[in-house]
């Protein structure tokens, strides 16, 4: 690609060069022949005054060889006086070969521009120049444009040589990496050349690419090996349960209550695989075809109204603290499910009594989302590894649920650019989520 560029410019260049070259010798040439009206209305004004012939044989004494030429001619036209042999017969521009004129000249003209006029008295005058500045000029112009232009042309054609080798080098080594992340290599990282062009920009999308795949490929062997492991417990209990139903000794009542605790452990994997299907529909980013700009306070306002009796009835402090006119692009289902499972949280892992506060507001930068409470909170250690599937602390697995809320609120922030930052309330846990300012 760098060749042809390479290739088309030195094409151009010459183009440019030619169209100079000929429009500086249309322009000599059109000089000339002004030069050569003005010299004929010279003679015709001595020719008023009785002074042509002595006019002429001046200066043809001063030049006799040219560049200039003169003739005057009788009626027949046979020369009177003048250094140009040459037998007129019509008035106008004539161009006319140079041997024909007196004399030895040694310089490169060929032609001689003659413009010829015939007297009152039937005579014919006739004045000219020849071409030998327009000849030298061109040849002038010629030496340069090959002193100039073809270095010029070779410097283009080795400069886009030696960039189609770098281009070339550049593009294999994306290659190369390509090859390795199809073997199976997801640690990979293109590092840029700093100089922020075209290829820089590409390895940033790259990177980022490579870092959602290495996200994704290591979401998947998690999910495997969580799955594996955390619904282990509740096939097992749904096999002790029925294996117990077969007791000849158990009756239709204790047939009835395995049943029920067999459905009920289904309904909990179903739930469990539709939050799984969720977050997978999150993280694949199918769902960004539903954003649309949306009212951010609106939002807070009704989940704040929503669970306000829900905690007083678990007998914790509700308290919302919401800004209003707060705006955002995004998904209004899964930003609703998000603060959701935020508030579920605060209001299942805090004893009663515990202050829970919904709050939002903004900073030129931002805007700036908070669910905080009072609660026990979570070790700084464990607090992105409960962002993760399946991920529960030791305290909340006497409590429902299946350790996939926080990591669908993970997956709801990254979807929409969302800073997401646990940390601690003193006392409790305050969650806060960095909105992009619209």
């Amino acid at each position: 690609m760098a060749m042809i560029q390479a290739t088309l410019f030195a094409a151009l260049v010459a183009a440019l060069l030619g169209i100079a070259w000929w429009s500086v010798s249309e322009y000599a040439e059109a000089q000339l022949r002004a030069d050569v009206k003005t010299d004929i209305a010279s003679l015709l004004q001595a020719a008023a005054d009785g002074t042509l012939t002595q006019q002429i044989r001046q200066r043809v004494a001063v030049m006799p060889v040219g560049p200039d030429y003169y003739l005057l001619a009788d009626t027949a036209g046979h020369r009177l006086a003048g250094n140009l042999v040459y037998r007129p017969t019509k008035a106008g521009w004539h161009a006319v070969p140079l041997q024909g004129a007196l004399g030895e000249d040694n310089s490169d003209a060929d032609i001689v521009h003659l413009y010829v006029v015939q007297l009152a008295d039937g005579r014919w005058l006739a004045a000219g120049s020849d071409n030998r500045s327009v000849v030298e000029l061109s040849e002038l112009l010629s030496q340069r444009f090959l002193e100039i232009g073809v270095p010029a042309v070779l410097l283009v054609l080795l400069i886009g040589g030696i960039g189609g080798w770098l281009y070339l080098r550049r593009i294999d080594a994306l290659g190369e990496l390509a090859e390795r992340a199809l073997e199976g290599e997801t640690a990979l990282v293109i590092a840029p050349s700093g100089k922020g062009d075209e290829f820089d920009r590409l390895a940033n999308r790259l990177n980022r690419m490579l870092g959602r795949m290495h996200v994704l490929m290591d979401g998947m062997r998690q999910v495997s090996n969580d799955i594996a492991h955390d619904l282990r417990t509740p096939l097992t209990r749904m096999r002790q349960g029925l294996e117990s139903s077969l007791d000849p000794h158990v009756d239709e009542q204790g047939l009835r209550d395995g049943a029920q605790h067999a459905l009920e452990e289904v309904d909990g994997l179903l739930a469990t695989f539709r939050a799984l299907l969720r977050i997978a529909s999150v993280e694949s980013r199918q769902r960004r075809s539903g954003f649309e700009d949306l009212d951010l306070s609106a939002v807070f306002d009704t989940l704040a109204e929503t669970y306000r009796p829900v905690a007083e009835d678990l007998g914790q402090q509700w308290s919302a603290r919401i800004e209003s006119g707060r705006r955002l692009h995004g998904d209004r289902i899964l930003l609703t499910q998000m603060l959701a499972n935020l508030i579920e949280n605060a209001l299942r892992h805090t004893p009663p009594g515990s202050r829970i506060e919904l709050s939002l507001s903004s900073t030129p930068e931002r805007i700036i989302g908070r669910v905080t409470d009072s609660g026990p909170g979570i070790p700084s250690e464990a607090r992105e590894r409960v962002l993760r599937r399946f991920v529960r602390l030791d305290r909340s697995r006497s409590t429902p649920g299946s350790g996939l809320g926080l990591a669908l609120v993970a997956a709801v922030a990254d979807l929409h650019g969302i800073r997401l930052t646990l940390g601690d309330a003193q006392p409790g846990l305050a969650v806060e989520l960095g909105f992009p300012a619209l």
